[in-house]
């Protein structure tokens, strides 16, 4: 029997990035320390991925309307919560009645919108909250209702650009603990050889290939990559590119313009779109560099922890946790967020000097295993949960 229970709560139920740093953390867990439960709104494929870890799933929280606020419309000016008074409070009275019920020690929640009503029932029923951040806050994007949240109701977790983000905000440092995403390095490594990767998209065993990987929404900048990717072809006529990953829930049609304009750029034959994969590490691979774009700051973008765990150059838009990932000119290269074409001179650099590339790709697999493995970060989780529970008067055992 486990010394806590511990509730994760997440409002999504599709697995991305948030939800696969979830699994890999709930997959490491110490099941001696702490017993977890998942309480989300559906089934869906991370109630699939829960069951496969014996991790029970409580449906049906939030309910459905509350799902469909937006984040930053609960608590501006009250309109979002005197919308959806019924729903929110339903949400919280529900969900505390199970984390009383259910002799949960800690609330974790996971995801933004689960953060707020998570709280609330944490409150309600008189049990620590701790946040899992996974964005870089402003307060442009959040309430002021969230801010007040911030302040008051959690302990947060996040990247160190993260926790500083918040700290400018006003929230007392004591609240906040810097704290990295962790990788299994052993479930980064191919099954299939790069060869076969490539056949199965009609890639060249050695043309030079570019990949970004990841979903595809604007702000992670892959119009950015594609205009470099154009800018690449030019100087290099045998290149060929991939965009790993769909797009977010309800925004197919913008993959329909990304492909608009691969045609506006010639890129029609040079650009694979290989929608939703299941074997990412496989296609990570077979690349020769991974770019990473994104136009807004990244609070830690796992996806070149990953790469680099796979001995894969990388070249990252600057900003948000790339700094705390990347050495620039030592396991990557950094470029200003937005500039496609000083990415892709710093990828024909890379693609052009195979020593420094290999280089770069050792550094970055070392610095992957000495920093981002998921055995040391969730052991330093373990300890920082067990301190917030005994902060709230729990039964805290503190570990070394």
């Amino acid at each position: 029997m486990a010394e806590y229970r511990m509730l994760v709560v997440n409002h999504a139920v599709e697995t991305g990035g948030a939800e696969r740093v979830l699994i890999r953390l709930l997959e490491s867990l110490d099941r001696g320390l702490f017993e977890p439960a998942l309480a989300c709104p559906r089934e869906g494929p991370l109630t699939v991925e829960a069951e496969k870890l014996g991790i029970e799933a409580h449906l049906g929280y939030p309910s459905p309307r509350l799902l469909e606020v937006k984040r930053r419309s609960v608590g501006n000016s009250g309109a979002g919560v005197l919308l959806y008074p019924y729903d929110l409070a339903r949400t919280v009275r529900g969900l505390a009645r199970l984390i009383r019920r259910g002799g949960f020690d800690l609330v974790y929640t996971n995801s933004a919108k689960a953060d707020i009503y998570g709280s609330l029932a944490g409150w309600v029923a008189g049990r620590p909250v701790v946040w899992r951040l996974h964005d870089i806050v402003t307060a442009e994007a959040f309430s002021r209702f969230n801010m007040f949240l911030f302040k008051s109701c959690a302990s947060l977790f996040a990247s160190r650009a993260a926790s500083e983000a918040l700290v400018a905000l006003g929230v007392p440092r004591r609240k906040v603990r810097t704290l990295y995403n962790g990788i299994d390095l052993a479930s980064v490594k191919p099954e299939r050889g790069r060869e076969s990767v490539r056949v199965e998209w009609d890639i060249e065993a050695n043309a030079p290939l570019v990949g970004m990987v990841g979903r595809l929404v604007d702000w992670k900048g892959p119009d950015v990559f594609l205009r470099a990717a154009a800018a690449i072809a030019r100087e290099l006529s045998g290149a060929r590119f991939m965009l790993v990953g769909d797009a977010t829930f309800g925004e197919k049609s913008y993959v329909d313009e990304l492909k608009g304009m691969c045609a506006d750029l010639g890129l029609e034959e040079k650009v694979v779109f290989t929608g939703f994969r299941s074997d990412v590490a496989e296609i990570m691979a077979s690349l020769d560099l991974l770019v990473h774009a994104s136009v807004l700051p990244d609070p830690l973008p796992t996806v070149l922890i990953e790469a680099m765990a796979l001995g894969i150059p990388v070249i990252a838009a600057a900003g948000g946790g790339v700094g705390e990932i990347v050495e620039d000119g030592v396991t990557g290269l950094v470029v200003p967020p937005g500039d496609a074409e000083g990415m892709a001179v710093a990828a024909l650099r890379v693609l052009g000097r195979r020593d420094e590339a290999v280089r770069m790709g050792e550094a970055g697999k070392k610095r992957a295993a000495e920093v981002f493995d998921i055995g040391l970060r969730t052991r330093e989780m373990e300890r920082e949960l067990c301190e917030v529970i005994a902060g709230a008067g729990g039964r805290g055992r503190r570990l070394r």
